[in-house]
C-alpha cells in the first residue's frame, strides 16, 4: 500500500514538474529594462573595426581602474561603502565573467567582431568600448525563490552601462544607461509540489529547482546566468538600435529593448 502512495506521488511530482517546464519555458525570468540617460554623436560615421567589452566593475577600485584609459571618472557606486567582503567580489567577478560571455556572444549577432579585454586594457584604432558598473548584485534567497515563488526570495542585477567610441584618440562616450533585472514572481514548487510538502520539510534548494524546471536551464558561470542573460539582450538590443542610426547594421538586425519608462525607441539628433 505503500509502494503504490509512493510511486503516486511520484506520477504527480513528474506531472507538476513537467507542467512547470512548459510555464518557465512560457514566462522565464522576468524581463530587463533599460533606462536611458546620454546618447552622443559618434567621433567617426565610420563603423567601428571592432568592439572590445571589459568586465564590469565591481568595486570602487575596479570603477576607476580604466578611468585613466577612458579619459574620465565614474561614479563609484562603492565610493562610501568601502571594499566589498571577498564573498560579494568573487560573486560580482562571476557575475561579470558570465555578462561579457554573453556580450561577446550577443555583439557578435550583430554582425560585428567582439572581443572580451581585461579592464584598464589600453585599445587603439576604431574600436567601440561597452564598459560599466554593477550597482547591485542581489543573489536573493534561492530556497525561498524555488520554494514560494512570487518574488519571495528574488535575485536582482542592476548594471550602469557606458559605451565609447575611440578612433585614434581619447574615447568619446557615445552611450550612458541603466539596466535593471530581477528574477520571476512565477509560483514556486511550495505551490506546484503542495503546501504539505512544504510543511513536513520537503522542499529543499534541489527538488524545488527540480519542481521549477531549473534543471534544464543554462549552466552558467555564476549562479546569476539567467539574470546576466537577460541583462546582456537588453544592452544589444539598445545598442543594436544605436548602430542601426549611424549605418553600422542593417535594420533587419535592429531589436526592441525594452524600456523602464515609456520613451521614444528612436535615438534623438545628438
Amino acid at each position: 500500500m505503500r509502494t503504490n502512495l509512493v510511486t503516486r506521488n511520484r506520477l504527480l511530482f513528474a506531472a507538476r514538474t513537467h507542467y512547470l517546464l512548459a510555464a518557465l519555458l512560457i514566462t522565464g525570468c522576468a524581463s530587463a529594462t533599460v533606462t536611458p540617460e546620454r546618447v552622443s554623436a559618434p567621433v567617426t560615421p565610420a563603423r567601428p573595426a571592432r568592439i572590445v567589452v571589459y568586465d564590469f566593475a565591481v568595486s570602487s577600485a575596479e570603477v576607476t581602474l580604466n578611468s585613466s584609459i577612458l579619459a574620465q571618472t565614474y561614479r563609484a557606486a562603492q565610493s562610501n561603502e568601502g571594499s566589498p567582503p571577498p564573498s560579494k567580489l568573487a560573486t560580482g567577478h562571476a557575475v561579470a565573467k558570465d555578462l561579457s560571455s554573453s556580450l561577446v556572444k550577443d555583439l557578435e549577432g550583430l554582425g560585428f567582431r567582439v572581443e572580451r579585454l581585461k579592464r584598464g586594457t589600453s585599445v587603439t584604432g576604431n574600436v567601440l568600448i561597452v564598459d560599466g558598473e554593477f550597482l547591485n548584485v542581489d543573489e536573493g534567497n534561492r530556497l525561498r525563490r524555488l520554494a514560494i515563488g512570487f518574488g519571495a526570495g528574488a535575485s536582482k542585477l542592476d548594471t550602469r552601462v557606458k559605451v565609447y567610441q575611440a578612433s585614434d584618440g581619447a574615447p568619446h562616450r557615445v552611450l550612458e544607461f541603466e539596466t535593471h533585472v530581477e528574477s520571476s514572481k512565477m509560483p514556486g514548487a511550495a505551490v506546484t509540489m503542495g503546501a504539505g510538502a512544504a510543511a513536513q520539510g520537503a522542499v529543499t534548494a534541489g527538488s524545488a529547482a527540480v519542481a521549477a524546471g531549473m534543471t534544464g536551464a543554462k549552466a552558467h558561470l555564476s549562479s546569476m546566468g539567467a539574470l546576466t542573460d537577460e541583462t546582456s539582450e537588453q544592452i544589444t538590443a539598445y545598442l543594436s538600435q544605436y548602430f542601426a542610426k549611424q549605418g553600422w547594421i542593417s535594420s533587419d538586425k535592429m531589436q526592441i529593448p525594452k524600456f523602464a519608462t515609456p520613451v521614444n525607441s528612436s535615438f534623438p539628433d545628438e
